[in-house]
């Protein structure tokens, strides 16, 4: 059996420059029975994702905060500016926040984390200010790897490490044994439930097979891709 090794993006620069706010989608949403499927706005990969498909939508490369209220087919960035790394996202009562650090646990192994709470955003998304007081919060906390479905069951990353040194993200698991693939093959970022259930998994741009090795489809197109469940994953 082939070892298919998982090229992991380093996060990268910023392509052109645009002349207005308002990003169009890159294409239309790619069809599929079970999943809505969007890609970035920049050549970036997605990071962690928050929000909606049927209200606010955000997503983070890092370096920026984008959102759409029209499903994807346009992109605003928020006015978030600064040369911080962002990490994903986590709120509190009526509050958003945005973490600046990923961090993970040897005392719980494969599992990965936003913390540090950096600016905040009291209205959805679109703007956001700094954090004044972010050191009193050290107990936000959010995971980037598995989230909670809304009957409670843990759906993960499901990223296998080789003895070789080799990674595979093969798609995702239930705490319950289920098995999750996707339609087109990614290393994994990011998963996230809404208020209705409905998963969403952040990826890279799309990986392909090449003797033995996935790499990027189009090297030339970087653009993350979010997948978002049509219907809610709740077993």
């Amino acid at each position: 059996m082939k070892k298919l090794f998982i090229i992991l993006f380093a996060v990268l620069s910023f392509l052109g420059c645009r002349n207005d706010k308002d990003t169009p989608g890159p294409g239309a949403e790619v069809e599929d029975k079970d999943w809505h499927i969007l890609r970035s706005p920049d050549n970036r990969e997605i990071q962690a994702v928050y929000g909606d498909i049927d209200g606010t939508l955000l997503i983070t490369d890092r370096l920026r905060i984008y959102y759409t209220r029209d499903k994807g087919k346009t992109w605003t960035q928020a006015d978030y500016k600064n040369s911080i790394g962002l990490s994903g996202f986590g709120s509190r009562n009526d509050t958003l926040f945005v973490m600046d650090t990923e961090t993970s646990n040897s005392s719980d192994p494969g599992n990965r984390y936003a913390i540090r709470p950096y600016y905040f955003s009291v209205d959805g998304g679109t703007h956001w200010e700094e954090l004044a007081l972010r050191w009193t919060m050290p107990d936000m906390k959010v995971s980037l790897n598995y989230a909670n479905s809304g009957n409670g069951i843990r759906f993960s990353i499901d990223r296998v490490y080789h003895s070789s040194g080799i990674v595979e993200d093969i798609g995702l698991k239930t705490e319950n044994g289920r098995k999750i693939s996707l339609p087109q093959r990614h290393a994994l970022t990011n998963v996230y439930f809404d208020q209705k259930s409905r998963l969403y998994v952040a990826a890279s741009a799309p990986l392909c097979d090449r003797n033995g090795y996935l790499t990027l489809c189009d090297d030339k197109d970087v653009r993350g891709t979010l997948y978002i469940s049509k219907k809610a994953m709740d077993y």
